[in-house]
């Protein structure tokens, strides 16, 4: 049973670390939608976010609203948001799910990721 937890944690950490490039700190990658976004700018508030997808958004377009979108790392990480592009719209434009994330870091503190690679 021992030699069975053991496995399981060595395996658990290793897919950790190649799917977030660290050892159990915040993420420097989070895989998100088939694409790969990176930490960018850490200390954002949650207005800060808001006002950056109002700023990225088309002229007389309403921007997508910042919701939650899950946890990085899933289960037993922190709060990810994100403005995410709705189907119809990455269909036929053919952009991803979402430009960038955001992870909760403290008390109305997030990090942002940003997309790599082209849309």
């Amino acid at each position: 049973m021992l030699v069975l937890v053991g496995t399981l944690l060595i395996v658990t950490t290793a897919a950790y670390r190649y799917a977030y490039g660290t050892w159990w700190q915040a993420p420097e990658r989070i895989p998100y939608c088939g694409r790969t976004y990176i930490a960018v700018t850490p200390h954002l508030s949650l207005a800060d976010i808001r006002q950056r997808e109002r700023q990225t958004s088309l002229p007389g377009d309403q921007p997508y609203a910042v919701v939650p979108i899950g946890k990085a790392p899933p289960i037993v990480g922190a709060e990810m948001l994100a403005a995410v592009t709705p189907v119809a719209q990455r269909e036929k434009l053919g952009v991803p799910c979402a430009m960038g994330l955001y992870v909760k870091t403290g008390d109305d503190q997030y990090t942002s990721y940003g997309i790599t690679g082209g849309p």
